[in-house]
């Protein structure tokens, strides 16, 4: 039968039970009956049903009480509370429990039929608009799912064209050289700086091949081996790769490392990544006889690392920007300093995998400052 039409009457009465069942039964109702607390409560665990008809008085347990109950189990069984005792006190504390309403012993089956047939329909009015409340919520979602598809199309679009751009630009640049070469128009003097310059662009489009595949990697997490990995140990060997860079600009370099930095689950490479982008644009973006300080810490649970500079700095309209895909500050693209404008992408994807935030606060001529929080979790 319907669930709908199942009711569940739970009173230590059994006359009152049958008469009920009766009564409830030539209206197309099944009526099931339980003559404690407990056998009701095992009813509702094992059938489905639509109202409860329960006395306010049993030996086991108050009806009241039985509501909460009941409501644990299926919050939208419509629970009708049955007296001897009418009082406001009682209505109040039915009703604060949970009771759609209540019937004065003894009642007609006129009675009981009008209390059942309004529960019924509220319960059916509450299944409905849940029911929409759902619909709609699911509307809303596939309009987000969609509307965010399309951003991400676009920004697959965009990201497409841009890539296309940053390869032919090094492509073309060595292919006028070569035609310039080729047509006689270099002199002998002058063919060892145009080769110089052919091998500068080869040497970019070499480092910006290396960033796609990097940043294509990143999209496809099973492409790296995961391991215990300490960040203060990769941060030295990064250092030491740097050194020739840093001595010939004179900088100054500071490194201040916590004591027993904990390992984090994470791939090597990603982690030599991270610090090999962040130090070399310090080197890159800070002038000579400059300084660049590296902080490594734990606060409360969270690895915290820092690459601060003394170099350019970053314009406060182009901070929002800073790790987007191939985006360069207009002081940086000034510089006439080599990049790939990927650098900082790869460094935010790689944070962003191991559920971590990346933060700039920089200001322009004065420098800026990287700081990353990984979970140590």
């Amino acid at each position: 039968m319907d669930e709908q039409n199942r009711i569940l009457v739970i009173d230590d009465e059994v006359s009152l039970c049958e008469g009920i069942q009766r009564a409830l039964q030539p209206e197309g109702f099944q009526v099931d009956m339980a003559f404690n607390g407990e056998s009701g409560m095992i009813k509702v665990l094992s059938e489905d049903y639509a109202l409860a008809l329960i006395d306010v008085m049993m030996p086991d347990i108050s009806g009241i009480d039985l509501i909460k109950s009941i409501h644990e189990i299926d919050p939208e069984i419509v629970c009708i509370i049955i007296t001897g005792y009418a009082t406001v006190e009682l209505a109040v504390r039915s009703i604060k429990q949970g009771a759609y309403d209540f019937l004065t012993k003894p009642f007609s089956v006129d009675d009981l039929l009008l209390a059942v047939r309004q529960g019924i329909e509220r319960r059916q009015l509450s299944l409905e608009a849940k029911r929409t409340q759902i619909a709609e919520a699911e509307a809303q979602r596939l309009a987000d799912e969609k509307k965010r598809l399309e951003e991400l199309d676009q920004a697959k679009r965009q990201f497409i064209r841009l890539v296309t751009h940053e390869l032919q630009s090094p492509v073309s640049a060595i292919e006028n050289y070569l035609k310039l070469i080729l047509d006689g128009y270099i002199t002998p003097e002058e063919l060892p700086g145009i080769l110089e310059k052919c091998m500068q662009r080869t040497q970019e489009e070499r480092a910006l091949i290396a960033d796609l595949l990097e940043l294509g990697h990143l999209e496809v997490i099973e492409t790296f081996h995961t391991e215990e990995v300490h960040l203060d140990e990769v941060l030295h060997t990064v250092v030491a790769a740097c050194r020739e860079q840093i001595d010939r600009k004179n900088l100054q370099l500071e490194i201040l490392v916590a004591a027993e930095i904990p390992a984090v689950t994470a791939s090597p490479e990603q982690i030599k990544s991270l610090w090999n982008n962040l130090i070399s644009n310090a080197i890159k973006y800070t002038l000579e006889n400059g300084t660049i300080c590296i902080h490594l810490d734990v606060e409360q649970e969270n690895i915290v690392g820092s690459v601060k500079d003394t170099g350019i700095g970053i314009p406060p309209k182009d901070q929002k920007q800073i790790f987007s895909e191939f985006f360069r500050a207009r002081n940086a693209k000034d510089l006439e300093v080599p990049g790939t404008g990927l650098g900082l992408a790869i460094v935010e994807r790689i944070i962003e995998g191991m559920k971590g935030t990346i933060e700039v606060d920089s200001q322009v001529g004065q420098g800026s400052v990287f700081t990353f929080r990984i979970p140590v979790g």
